[in-house]
Parts: C-alpha cells; structure tokens; sequence
C-alpha cells in the first residue's frame, strides 16, 4: 500500500487487522513522503518541514505501536540489492506474525520540483553544480529491451542502431532522465549487460574539475592511440 493510503485506513484496516488476527503475511508500504493519489501534498510521515501542519512521523513506529514486531526500513529503494535482501529476508524469517516492510524514498518527480529550482539558482550564482546522468553505451547495448521491459522508466527509450551491420534499435535514456540509477541497478541486479553507465555534468566546473578532465582525455587518448597502433600492426 502507499505511504497515503496506509494513514487514511490501511494502519487500521490493514496492519492493525492483521496483528489481532494473527496473520502471517508481509505488508510492503511504499514512503515516498507525498500522498501521489490526490496531487504530492504532505501527510504525517512526509520529510518536509510543514510550517503549518505536523510531519515527520515515522510509519515504523506507527506499525510497532499497533503490534508488529517484525517491521524493516529500506531507506533507498532504488538500491535493489538491499530491497532483494530485505524482501528475502522478510519471506524466510521464522518469526510468525505480519511483517511490514517501508520502502522509503521520495518521489522522483516532487524531488526533481524541489531540487531544479535550487540549482538554476545556483548556477545563476556561478557556483559549482554537479548533475548525475545515466546512458546506454551504443556499442555495447545487444538490442534485446530488457532493461526497458524490466523497469519500466519512462527515460528508458530507444534509437537507430549507429553499427550499419545491425538492424536492431538500441537502447538509450533521453534527456528526463533524474539520475535515479534504477535502470543500471535493475540490469545489473538480473545480469542482463553491462551498457549502463553513470556520468557526471559539472556546471560552473573549477580548476581542479578542469585539470582532472584534461588527465582523463589524456590518458584515454594515449590509451586508445596505443590500441589502434597494436591493431595496425597485426592488420593483414
């Protein structure tokens, strides 16, 4: 159920009524600090300061306070190993009763309306930005979607094949992308390929952003020169 849902009945007529009937089952309660069915407004367990109503109250101890003994929280969803983990450790746990786990993280769409504005307001002030972006390595992408198929991010599109040898369109993240990380996490939690990758968009860059980046092209440049001359060589 979501984080709305479970202060409007779901505490009462979900957990609360599951602890007096004994039940044995696991409840997922998805925190992503906004009630999303009727517009992101705050609710009792919303991170943000209200000034003029009563937030950050923890669903955990809302759930202990009705009997729950069993209750987990997953601050950072998007990392599927500790999510798999924990939803493993939920099904397999010999204690008897409900269980309730808190998938806690914030809605990427109310973050990214909060967070924009602060950063066009600094890169106005000629501050430091960094931006984390993600993408599909064209060359190494094999054409099948999974990663599309699995995670179902609205980023995740597709485009022509840029090898003329192969037909298929590759995958590739268009420019909504927030920075997530779902898709890599997701392909990589189900070994589909290793075409992701994470990179870094610094606005307002320093002295030292600009001597690092000149090493990088350095190095990759005599590293990829060096190739080329080794494939010259053994060229029939």
């Amino acid at each position: 159920m979501g984080d709305g849902g479970f202060w409007h009945n779901g505490l009462t007529s979900g957990i609360a009524n599951a602890v007096f009937n004994q039940s044995d089952n696991l409840t997922i309660v998805v925190d992503n600090s906004y009630t999303s069915a009727t517009g992101g407004q705050d609710i009792l367990s919303s991170a943000a300061q209200n000034p003029t109503r009563s937030t950050n109250h923890a669903i955990e101890k809302a759930v202990r306070g009705v009997g729950v003994n069993w209750v987990k929280t997953v601050c950072r969803t998007y990392d599927l190993k500790a999510m798999v983990g924990t939803l493993r450790e939920a099904l397999t746990t010999k204690e008897q009763g409900p269980k309730v786990l808190v998938a806690q993280s914030e809605c990427m769409l109310n973050k990214q309306r909060r967070i924009k504005p602060q950063q066009r307001a600094t890169v106005a002030r000629g501050e430091r930005v960094v931006r984390e972006r993600f993408g599909v390595d064209s060359d190494t992408c094999t054409g099948d979607h999974s990663c599309i198929r699995l995670s179902g991010c609205p980023s995740l599109s597709i485009k022509p094949n840029p090898d003329p040898l192969r037909t298929d369109p590759v995958a590739t993240v268009i420019d909504s992308c927030v920075g997530c990380g779902l898709c890599g996490e997701v392909s990589h939690a189900a070994v589909l390929c290793p075409s992701f990758y994470r990179a870094q968009i610094v606005s307002n860059p320093t002295r030292w952003d600009r001597l690092r980046q000149c090493l990088r092209s350095a190095v990759i440049g005599w590293l990829q020169s060096r190739d080329q001359r080794r494939l010259e060589r053994h060229a029939f």
